[in-house]
């Protein structure tokens, strides 16, 4: 675990075979926020360095970019620990997670909403990561400057704890159709990204970014 950017937590999983890395991240505000829960086994290893960082507080919000098991698997563990915890997704893992046999709240975000709760205030942006290019999305954290980009901006490499500086529209202007296939979708996302002015992004896998 590391404090990664002011209140900002990553938690890690880097795998040498793949030279691949996985994170989940906490926002520690109030009320705090999860963005991905990993596997069910990374959630019952991080949960208890959730649960110290909080202090006895609640963990109100999950964010499942898109429903993939680094992202949605470990739900249940968090469930059980924060029963009142909501779920924060597009409509299609809202579809899907009830047939997991998730059986808690689910709140549906896309492209445009707007969800503010004491220190949150969250922007959603349509992203087309699931198959035939369905309803993910990515968030950003307008008070803290952080977007969660899930895996837009994947990288391979031990990125854990690993941070590069770069510029935002640099990164936003090179999403390619190795990312979304989807012309249209595609530029549509891009011109989403391009409205917010984020300073720091929590990507899924590989690097994160100081955007200058």
């Amino acid at each position: 675990m590391k404090q990664i950017y002011e209140n900002l937590y990553q938690f890690s999983i880097y795998i040498p075979p793949m030279n691949f890395t996985i994170h989940q991240y906490l926002l520690a505000s109030d009320p705090a926020i999860l963005f991905a829960a990993g596997t069910a086994r990374q959630a019952k290893e991080i949960l208890p360095q959730i649960q110290n960082i909080l202090g006895g507080r609640e963990l109100k919000y999950i964010v499942i970019s898109h429903m993939e098991s680094d992202e949605a698997g470990g739900i249940f563990v968090f469930r059980k620990a924060y029963p009142n915890v909501i779920v924060i997704c597009g409509s299609l893992a809202a579809r899907e997670l009830p047939g997991w046999g998730y059986e808690g709240t689910i709140e549906i975000k896309s492209g445009k909403d707007e969800l503010d709760d004491g220190e949150l205030s969250l922007s959603f942006a349509d992203y087309p990561s699931e198959v035939h290019d369905q309803d993910g999305i990515v968030c950003f954290e307008k008070k803290s400057g952080i977007v969660y980009s899930a895996d837009l901006f994947l990288r391979y490499g031990d990125g854990v704890g690993k941070t590069r500086k770069t510029a935002w529209k640099d990164e936003v202007n090179a999403i390619s159709a190795d990312r979304i296939v989807n012309n249209e979708k595609r530029e549509m996302l891009k011109d989403a990204l391009m409205a917010w002015k984020p300073s720091f992004v929590a990507v899924g896998h590989g690097f994160c970014l100081e955007c200058e």
